[in-house]
């Protein structure tokens, strides 16, 4: 017999001995067979998933994400990272009665910071009004934008201030300046501020009553005898019993009586308090006479006592006080400040 009628023979056998599978049975495992080809083969050649689009897990492949190498200061990795001052300002916008000195004050900084500051949109120190939004920084010191040439150095020796106090104030990652930056430069001043352009006028013995949002205290002839000083923080404004006292600028009494020796360790004599602001006070001491009383509100420029030497004073003459919070409450002068940083005339 043939070899390949042989191998056919043993073939039809094997096949005959197998057991007898359905029809319906090999008809659905032939469709899932090829359903599950179908959709290999989908699979296959559809494209995957771009990033950002679709609403999925697989909308976002996260190995795509460059979270940076170190070598570049990376402010969401480190939220306390300052690049540019203007991120360290915050804002404050003007309310009815408010002055450049009581609104410094309030913030615990000098009327000429936030000039500065403001000067593109404030370009008359006396031009607040109501609504408008001030930026403020967050200590003394003047914003300046880096030039082209400028490096940490020369902006330091311009300024007068060390390299590592403009980092710090500015929260610098490091010492590269940018051109177009802005920082902080502390304790730096821009100048004097200019005279504000309403009206001004003078005592009979010359020296300035009015400038601007804050009136000089005394009427009439008056000199300084004593400026401020360590140990002295105050100035004493000479003038003859009885002169008229004014507000040097508005706000709300809140004294208004004796502060002997031994209270609060002053002898102010006869006193006016007046709070300016949040943080801001103003005191008239030594009087002969107090008009006002304990939360009545008065104006710049209205008159609130008289000239006169009570309590430790050796002659007639306004102890003139500014704090940048309630007198004495620290039971010391260091809440003082100089009352010529807001006073012009000085």
């Amino acid at each position: 017999m043939p070899v390949g009628l042989c191998a056919l023979l043993v073939a039809a056998a094997v096949i005959s001995s197998l057991p007898e599978v359905p029809a319906a049975k090999a008809a659905a495992s032939a469709q899932a067979s090829a359903q599950a080809a179908s959709v290999a083969g989908a699979v296959a050649a559809a494209p995957g998933p771009q990033f950002g689009q679709g609403d999925g897990p697989l909308a976002a492949d996260y190995n795509d994400i460059y979270l940076g190498d170190g070598s570049i200061p990376n402010t969401l990795q480190n939220p306390g990272t300052g690049i540019d001052a203007r991120t360290l300002l915050r804002t404050y916008t003007v309310v009815a009665g408010d002055t450049l000195g009581a609104i410094a004050g309030r913030f615990g900084l000098a009327p000429s910071t936030i000039y500065w500051a403001n000067k593109a949109q404030m370009p008359d120190p006396a031009s607040l009004h109501i609504g408008q939004a001030l930026l403020i920084p967050p200590m003394d010191g003047l914003l300046v934008k880096v030039g082209t040439k400028d490096t940490l150095a020369s902006v330091a020796a311009k300024y007068k201030v060390s390299a590592q106090d403009i980092i710090d104030a500015n929260n610098l990652p490091d010492t590269i300046l940018t051109p177009g930056q802005t920082v902080l430069i502390p304790g730096a001043s821009g100048g004097a501020m200019p005279a504000p352009k309403t009206t001004t006028t003078t005592s009979g013995g010359g020296r300035t009553v009015s400038v601007g949002s804050w009136i000089w205290p005394v009427n009439g002839y008056n000199y300084i005898s004593q400026y401020f000083w360590s140990g002295h923080h105050a100035i004493d404004i000479a003038s003859t019993v009885g002169t008229p006292v004014v507000a040097a600028v508005g706000g709300t009494v809140v004294f208004s009586g004796w502060k002997y020796a031994g209270s609060n360790g002053y002898g102010g004599g006869l006193v006016i308090w007046v709070m300016n602001g949040s943080r801001l006070y103003t005191t008239y001491n030594h009087l002969s006479y107090d008009g006002v009383r304990v939360g009545q509100s008065v104006r710049a420029g209205q008159m609130i006592g008289r000239i006169g030497m009570t309590g430790n004073a050796t002659g007639p003459h306004l102890h003139f006080e500014v704090w940048l919070g309630y007198p004495w409450a620290l039971g010391t002068t260091a809440d003082a400040v100089n009352p010529c940083r807001y006073l012009a005339g000085c």
